[in-house]
């Protein structure tokens, strides 16, 4: 689920149970206008990560553990 800035549900895909969430995230980035891209470790994927780049959008995504590098995130955003 995409959510606006206030938190009311943008955009949303439902999937069967065993589908990986961050997997569904370049659908609803689509069409995304945002300055920011919220979201738990889960999408922590190199695959989202180029597509914010990319689309200049600031990743608040805390790095997994296992990161060789851990990334810096906004912890006041998050």
């Amino acid at each position: 689920m995409a959510v606006d800035e206030y938190g009311i549900p943008a955009s949303g895909i439902v999937t069967s149970g065993t589908v990986a969430d961050c997997s569904q995230a370049p659908l609803l980035m689509e069409d995304l206008e945002a300055e920011a891209f919220l979201a738990d470790k889960a999408y922590d994927t190199n695959e989202l990560l180029d597509m914010l780049k990319e689309a200049d959008i600031t990743a608040v995504i805390p790095p997994v553990k296992s990161r060789k590098e851990q990334r810096a995130y906004s912890h006041e955003l998050y």
